[in-house]
């Protein structure tokens, strides 16, 4: 196969396309990175894979996934001619594990060592790590790559063991997360991030922000993303209902709560239904109805922590707000005049003791 194809073809299995054809350009994206939003080409080192994890395309039993594999040097001029062109501006490799871990992960970054010292290239780079690799390997991957990760991918021992024979959350997984959060420390500008399944293995949402909670307060990750179970043709979850993607969206807008408002899983006993967020409404609405005691808030009075509780509110209105009150006290609606989100505000504050909003 020629190469261009071949790398047309991994990229795609890695974008996880269902259906219909692919170039190679479709296979770049909009990453966020620690720099903002850069085209990144999404890419595997190999399809091949020794894992038989019952929800993955990769899965070695399944007999529909081409068996590809492109050497570092290959991948490495690949890029570059998309870099060269200015399509892409970082690249994101995975791949699956085939013969030992090490192995793998030595391929993945033998390829980004050709982009640094052959290539010259000081662009983003972002190395997913392989399951079973020693510590010593992670951390030359820390040394090459600006982003890693290792994807925790459910919330239990127990359920990883059931849908990823083979992996270990508390034996492999956080102690690779641990290692990387002491690495970044010392290597500066470097990040890791991780991923969790959402309705692959029952798990509630109460499960899952429990170990968002956890991560968050004893590692330093950028982010931890989410992914809603889709079953895949040929293997063991195909008849498996897809999760609802409005679920990972709760998710995703509790995680920034409890990583940059100040939320913690406590917060949400009240908002939990059958240990899941509700659909209807995001979770910070939902809390602030759940403690209707709370509220209206006196917008003058309310400080920094408590105006990022109001729905609505964000940083950076909440910055705009204690800024004006500095000028002088609010009054009236048109002292709020420009702030994102007011008529939703409205609903949860008072001006000067004079609330405009319809009622909780």
């Amino acid at each position: 196969m020629e190469e261009r194809q071949k790398i047309r073809l991994l990229s795609r299995l890695a974008n996880f396309e269902r259906d219909g054809d692919v170039n190679l350009e479709d296979c770049i994206y909009m990453a966020s990175t620690p720099k903002g939003k850069v085209p990144i080409l999404k890419v595997m080192q190999t399809t091949m894979c020794d894992k038989n994890c019952l929800y993955c395309t990769f899965r070695r039993d399944r007999d529909e996934t081409p068996r590809l594999y492109i050497s570092p040097d290959q991948l490495a001029r690949s890029f570059m001619e998309l870099y060269r062109r200015g399509r892409v501006k970082g690249l994101f490799l995975s791949s699956g594990i085939f013969g030992h871990p090490e192995f793998t992960m030595e391929k993945m970054i033998d390829t980004v060592k050709i982009l640094r010292e052959k290539y010259y290239f000081n662009g983003y780079v972002h190395l997913k790590l392989m399951p079973g690799v020693s510590l010593q390997t992670v951390e030359e991957a820390v040394k090459v790559a600006d982003r890693v990760s290792i994807n925790i991918e459910t919330s239990k021992e127990e359920r990883l063991k059931r849908i990823a024979k083979g992996k270990s959350i508390l034996q492999d997984i956080l102690p690779k997360i641990e290692a990387v959060d002491k690495l970044i420390r010392e290597y500066k500008g470097k990040s890791q991030i991780t991923q969790m399944m959402v309705g692959v293995d029952g798990e509630k949402d109460e499960e899952i922000l429990k170990v968002v909670s956890f991560l968050h307060r004893k590692y330093r990750l950028s982010r931890i993303y989410f992914s809603a179970f889709f079953p895949i043709k040929g293997t063991p979850l195909e008849n498996k209902q897809p999760e609802n993607p409005l679920r990972e969206y709760r998710l995703y807008q509790a995680e920034f709560l409890i990583k940059d408002y100040g939320f913690s899983l406590e917060d949400f006993s009240k908002v939990f239904v059958d240990g899941n967020l509700p659909l209807s409404t995001d979770p910070k609405e939902a809390w602030a109805l759940a403690n209707r005691e709370l509220f209206p808030v006196e917008i003058n009075k309310a400080d920094y922590h408590l105006l990022l509780r109001v729905p609505g509110i964000g940083k950076r209105s909440a910055e705009e707000i204690i800024s004006r009150r500095k000028m002088k006290k609010l009054s009236s609606l048109e002292d709020l005049k420009g702030i994102r989100n007011l008529k939703k505000i409205l609903k949860y504050i008072t001006i000067d003791g004079r609330y405009y909003g319809k009622g909780l």
